[in-house]
């Protein structure tokens, strides 16, 4: 496709004409006015007008996808395939007095000491064919679902790589897998017999925010599968609190009235490809500072390429772009717990000694551990 060219205001309309004819029709008498498709590709301005079509469709319907890409600032990258950046955690400006030397902020040598990060470019695409047949038959609608899928599958793989991104070199706060019930790294929350169970608690959520604060950022986002949502708005240790089900109110409002916009006084937002393993029913969960995540390098935006095989008679569209995506700072300003149980959380028991046995964790020396913070 031809790079920099200038578009008259006609050439405009046409664009949003062809983007509008593949979105569909809204009804029959608009369809019979509608161009061609084949006279709309041996337009004079077909080399030009319908990339640019094709890209506005893609992209449309890939930004519906996207909820972790946009928490990666964007940097646009000319020279090279990778960009190395430095560590350097929460930057603190200070006061400087008259004449005064002004204070230099010390680099923050985070994540096994490794003091930067270098992010790669890497390419990603797909293909799809379209039928001579469809195209005879001016079949705008249909070839606009096959590119709108187009979008949505570009967009699915970039919220993977996000997700994967901040999963791997988040701060780990909990982590089923790596540690036992009872250990620092376990989450705390019990199950109906009171004994850890590795799901979340409120408490552990209060950790994952402070792990965030304590490195001198500011939590803002939780961000889960929207299947986990159910969990926490059934959190039996939540019942009855001024919290709830993160800011659900207390027990006995209307379940119709439940909202996610206000968890402990965090955004809460979902998306479908944050890991969730559904053969172990276990989930990862992050809670952000949404404005230090990390950095999409961005080479080329996607682009499309169009070639014939007539032995099948088939128009072939490839689609590809070309990006990095890199958690900063150590991943400090992620916190992230991973291979959470998908199961109900209930309050520990009450300290009533002569009527149930305690768990194993509230007797004998096991006890002590609960005074510490």
């Amino acid at each position: 496709m031809p790079k920099n060219v200038e578009l008259s205001e006609a050439q405009h309309s046409t664009i949003a004409n062809y983007a509008s004819s593949f979105k569909g029709s809204k009804n029959i008498e608009e369809m019979k006015k509608t161009v061609p498709i084949k006279e709309a590709l041996t337009s004079a301005d077909a080399n030009i007008l319908m990339p640019k079509v094709i890209q506005q469709i893609v992209l449309d319907s890939a930004q519906e996808q996207l909820v972790a890409t946009p928490f990666f600032k964007r940097v646009n990258i000319t020279e090279g395939r990778s960009m190395e950046f430095v560590h350097f955690g929460a930057l603190r400006a200070q006061e400087v007095s008259e004449t005064g030397e002004y204070p230099e902020q010390s680099l923050n040598l985070t994540k096994n000491g490794v003091g930067s990060v270098e992010i790669k470019v890497k390419k990603y695409g797909i293909k799809i064919s379209i039928s001579d047949e469809m195209i005879a038959d001016s079949q705008w609608d249909v070839v606009g679902l096959h590119l709108e899928a187009a979008g949505r599958a570009m967009a699915a793989l970039k919220e993977e790589n996000a997700f994967r991104e901040m999963t791997t070199h988040g701060h780990t706060v909990f982590d089923n897998s790596l540690f036992e019930p009872g250990d620092e790294g376990y989450p705390t929350g019990r199950g109906f017999n009171g004994e850890y169970n590795g799901t979340l608690s409120a408490e552990d959520i209060q950790d994952m925010a402070v792990s965030v604060m304590s490195a001198g950022f500011n939590p803002t986002t939780i961000i889960m599968h929207p299947l986990c949502w159910s969990l926490f708005a059934k959190n039996e240790a939540l019942v009855g609190s001024n919290v709830a089900a993160f800011g659900q109110g207390v027990a006995g409002n209307d379940p119709r009235q439940f909202n996610t916009s206000n968890a402990l006084g965090l955004e809460v937002v979902f998306s479908p490809y944050v890991p969730f393993n559904q053969a172990d029913k276990t989930f990862d969960f992050y809670l952000i500072d949404k404005d230090n995540v990390g950095v999409q390098l961005v080479k080329e935006e996607i682009s499309t390429e169009q070639f014939d095989n007539p032995m099948r008679d088939i128009q072939t569209l490839k689609l590809k772009e070309r990006y990095g995506l890199g958690v900063l700072n150590g991943g400090l300003g992620v916190a992230v717990a991973r291979n959470v149980e998908f199961k109900k959380t209930y309050p520990a028991p009450e300290r009533v000694f002569d009527k149930m046995d305690l768990p194993s964790d509230m007797k004998g020396d096991e006890v002590n551990k609960h005074d510490e913070i």
